[in-house]
């Protein structure tokens, strides 16, 4: 019997599991989860801001959890929101704070590292060559699960 299936789900299962360890241990310095760095990763990008709405759909994660992450970043003082006269703050954008700002360039620092350190030994056309195959495989899987 062929193992594609086997081989397939292992090894995505286990590269998403380390990346989420990794996430998780590498953040706990600064008080931060793995959902948490992900919002402050495309807040850091878009200094206009997303709304919650759009946060969740960066991060692949349902609105509710952001929702929840969000209340906790701004109490800890890593985002704010700002909610128009007579908005709402679910459809108000959210941008980082300057403590946002100084974590994200000591958390970019580590990404990159990590990056480095995981990419060790994959030659760049290696490389591309499995972002493409993986985002064909994902957009294929989106659609088989469309249906």
């Amino acid at each position: 019997m062929d193992s594609r299936f086997e081989d397939f789900v292992g090894l995505v299962s286990a590269v998403s599991k380390e990346v989420n360890r990794i996430k998780a241990q590498e953040m706990r310095r600064f008080g931060l989860k793995g959902t948490d760095v992900m919002c402050l990763y495309y807040l850091e990008r878009e200094p206009a801001g997303y709304t919650a709405s759009e946060l969740a759909r960066l991060i692949g994660n349902d609105r509710a959890a952001v929702s929840r992450t969000v209340a906790a970043l701004e109490r800890g003082g890593f985002v704010g929101i700002d909610v128009p006269e007579g908005g709402t703050r679910y459809k108000s954008p959210i941008r980082l704070t300057e403590r946002g700002l100084r974590t994200m360039r000591e958390v970019n620092q580590i990404i990159e590292d990590v990056v480095a350190r995981a990419a060790h030994g994959v030659d760049e056309p290696d490389r591309a060559a499995m972002y493409r195959a993986l985002g064909s495989i994902r957009e294929n899987l989106s659609k088989i699960g469309e249906r």
